[in-house]
């Protein structure tokens, strides 16, 4: 199979280059990087008026389109697999369907592609002109068909198996990036509440973030702020280094699972995450993962599972063969999707 992947492939921790990775295993792959110069300025207010609802187009600062255009007219792809497409043009993807009208054109995006903080002009004009179409988020179906979106499926979120697995850690990479009670992500009020609470009821809770973390910094003793977010490895070592890492979903996105659900057990890491439809269908409760619904009950649980170390040990290692057993790696994952649109 010959493919043609279009997307963001910066940093070791970028879940696109980890699906990139995937695509390579399972085909002949040709790249665009939609960044391969960093955005400047101008990106961002174009960005910035087409979020106040201007029609504004982003900049095409590395001509992505110029050179997915070169590709399509040197060679006959199978696949044409593009990222978050937000730099591809409507009338890239249409002369892709002119000059090789058997080739399909996929859409992934991992984010929530119904929300206008996640689109842009040339998205939107493009949508309708995706044969297959993706998404990690069940409840916006309906609204993505109402925006042009044709064939459009749910799938799971997926982690990378080269990338997310349990490393034997030393004694220093558990003191520099563990702890009781973990997190490593962006800043919401919600999750800064969730951990704060925890932490004025005696729990010590520490978060690799950086950003706007930084502002509550002195909040609360048992509140550890780092200066940093984690990436790289360290990223993936720290979910084997807390003994409860949680996993909080992004409430303006309104997710019911994220990257996290999958990479935190797939690192060997016990994950203590908001209670969904979603994750209880992925991971089993009290056996494979541990939930919550609120501040109450992420407390009980933090305080019982602290002082219950072979019962996390063991939840831990079944939500890690949970992941093997039911395929929730991005081979296996992109694979099916593949099979899908390949008949």
């Amino acid at each position: 199979m010959k493919i043609l992947s279009v997307g963001s492939f910066n940093g070791l921790s970028n879940t696109c280059v980890h699906r990139n990775w995937a695509l390579k295993a399972l085909g002949e792959v040709d790249m665009v990087n939609m960044y391969e110069k960093p955005i400047n300025f101008h990106f961002k207010l174009a960005n910035k008026l087409f979020n106040w609802g201007f029609p504004v187009k982003l900049p095409d600062l590395s001509n992505c389109n110029l050179k997915i255009l070169e590709l399509i007219k040197k060679n006959i792809y199978d696949i044409v697999w593009i990222d978050k497409g937000w730099l591809v043009q409507a009338s890239t993807l249409d002369f892709i369907k002119k000059h090789s009208p058997e080739t399909k054109i996929v859409s992934y995006s991992p984010d929530n592609m119904a929300l206008r903080h996640n689109q842009s002009q040339q998205y939107l004009e493009s949508l309708p002109l995706y044969d297959y179409i993706f998404t990690n988020k069940s409840y916006i179906l309906s609204d993505m068909k109402k925006l042009g979106a044709r064939n459009i499926s749910f799938v799971n979120n997926s982690y990378e198996d080269s990338f997310h697995y349990p490393r034997i850690l030393t004694a220093k990479e558990i003191e520099s990036l563990g702890g009781d009670v973990g997190f490593v992500g962006a800043w919401e009020e919600e999750r800064y509440g969730s951990m704060l609470y925890l932490a004025e009821h005696g729990i010590k809770v520490r978060v690799f973030g950086g950003g706007e973390w930084l502002k509550h910094k002195a909040k609360h003793p048992n509140l550890k702020i780092e200066e940093i977010g984690l990436h790289g490895e360290d990223y993936s070592k720290s979910f084997r280094a807390f003994k409860i890492s949680l996993c909080f979903l992004r409430k303006m996105n309104f997710d019911q699972q994220t990257t996290r659900s999958l990479e935190i057990p797939a690192c060997g890491g016990f994950m203590l995450a908001e209670r969904t439809e979603e994750h209880l269908s992925l991971f089993e409760e009290g056996k494979e993962a541990a939930y919550f619904s609120s501040n109450e009950e992420l407390l009980e649980k933090c305080k019982y599972y602290l002082l219950h170390d072979d019962e996390r040990k063991s939840i831990a290692e079944a939500g890690r063969e949970r992941c093997e057993i039911s395929g929730y790696s991005n081979k296996k994952a992109i694979k099916k999707m593949l099979d899908e649109v390949t008949g």
